[in-house]
């Protein structure tokens, strides 16, 4: 297998990450707003359908991870699923956010329902062979810290059409009109970008079905989980993405309650964000080669815990300037926690197959991807509770509402506290993790 990609199937493999970018966006950052603010219903039962979805998806990825081992087709044991998932996403994207208009809150909870399980099946459909993919394409320690800074840059422009698109459409057009052209708009270009995926990597490396993959998958996750490195990663990625999640679900909160300027907030974050993402991947990238990967992986951590507490210090009138410097830290910090995250990943896949001789990357994939998902879901499920205790009022049709003090401090607890603890915990429980470039390659099938 050669050490080195073609940069034309690195971009490509990397193009699929805007759509699964924008997936996990929309659930961490929009949906809980959107079904609180637009929709109505109450922030708490918001929390707990994007919570129960995310419960059915502990069953589905490792089962997905699992079928796509065993897969034989014509374009190999996962792209075949790229395809598909490709379409599934597209529509249950659109259809999300074209919402119909119920006079019972318990039909709009139900239809709310159905949809986020459509939305959850789509995105694994996609997601775990994608997921596993890069394991297979190269064994080349650094190769996929290169291909993984290629992939946050995707995950950067998910985030753009996201945080610029919304405000421009909702803005222009109203809510009513603007939200579904926000769903189908920037679901097409999700398309595009996982079409890309498929197509660019029919010449990528792959491993071929192992039969020892007959296994079954209780046997399989066993062995899966007595991985030492992978267990602590999942730790890590977990307080991670829970970080991230609770940030995400205050984040258009606090724009429009806290700072009073939500579509500014939005702005910026669509610029400035991205900005310090793009600027940071190579200085990530050139830091991750030098120090290792733990470390860097470490300082990305701690430098996000101490931006997301530095909100507490925000409120009306801060200047744009200031909140975009924020922001654009932020970003920085991601990029680091991305691009060191995205490339442990694979090297832990790697680390299991060189000890059993088993190429089991989609269980593996499954697996991170349950993890990745229910950690998405906690941050809307924590905040949602908190929020509806601490008395916040529901609207409709995106109006700002007047709110009692004590939902104000529970938004800042969700964008500033909570992601700032989790990340402090993740980067002392990255002390634990011990597979480095050396430990890799010298490590050998037992039994």
């Amino acid at each position: 297998m050669s050490e080195r990609l073609p940069l034309s199937v690195k971009i490509g493999w990397a193009a699929g990450t805007h759509g699964t970018g924008a997936m996990i966006g929309v659930l961490t950052t929009f949906m809980l707003s959107f079904l609180t603010r637009e929709v109505g219903i109450a922030p708490a039962i918001a929390g707990v359908l994007i919570f129960a979805s995310r419960i059915y998806d502990m069953f589905a990825d490792p089962i997905m991870g699992h079928i796509s081992d065993r897969t034989r087709s014509r374009f190999g044991r996962r792209r075949i699923y790229l395809l598909w998932g490709a379409f599934a996403c597209f529509l249950s994207y659109g259809a999300i956010f074209s919402f119909p208009q119920f006079e019972s809150d318990l039909a709009k909870i139900v239809y709310a329902g159905v949809l986020l399980f459509l939305f959850n099946t789509a995105y694994t459909i996609f997601n775990i062979p994608y997921l596993a993919m890069p394991a297979e394409m190269t064994e080349n320690y650094h190769e996929r810290t290169g291909l993984m800074g290629i992939r946050v840059v995707f995950f950067t422009t998910s985030s753009v059409a996201m945080f610029v698109g919304n405000p421009v459409l909702v803005g222009t057009f109203g809510p009513e009109r603007g939200w579904p052209l926000f769903g189908w708009i920037t679901g097409a270009i999700m398309l595009a970008a996982m079409l890309w995926a498929f197509f660019a990597t029919r010449s990528a490396p792959a491993y071929p079905r192992t039969e020892e993959i007959a296994l079954p998958l209780t046997k399989q996750l066993g062995l899966v989980l007595a991985n030492q490195p992978f267990t602590v990663f999942l730790g890590v990625k977990l307080l991670q993405l829970t970080a991230q999640a609770s940030t995400g679900a205050a984040l258009l909160f606090f724009g429009a309650y806290v700072l009073k300027n939500e579509q500014a907030l939005q702005i910026a974050f669509g610029v400035a964000f991205p900005l310090g993402t793009f600027l940071t991947i190579p200085v990530w990238t050139s830091i991750g080669r030098r120090y290792g990967k733990r470390e860097s992986y470490m300082a990305a951590g701690i430098i996000y815990a101490v931006v997301t507490i530095s909100w507490l210090l925000a409120g009306p009138g801060e200047s744009t300037v200031v909140t975009s410097l924020r922001l654009a830290l932020l970003g920085g910090s991601v990029a680091g926690i991305l691009v060191m995250g995205f490339s442990i990943l694979p090297d832990t896949i790697e680390y299991d197959r060189r000890r059993t001789g088993i190429n089991r990357e989609g269980t593996y994939a499954g697996i991170y991807s349950t993890m990745e998902k229910l950690a998405a879901a906690f941050g809307p499920l924590v905040f949602g509770a908190y929020l509806s205790a601490a008395g916040f009022v529901t609207g409709a049709g995106g109006a700002a509402t007047a709110q009692p003090d004590a939902a104000v401090s529970a938004i800042y607890v969700g964008v500033a506290v909570i992601p700032a603890f989790a990340s402090l915990l993740s980067a002392a429980l990255l002390w634990f993790y011990d597979l480095d470039e050396q430990k890799l390659k010298s490590t050998t099938r037992v039994g």
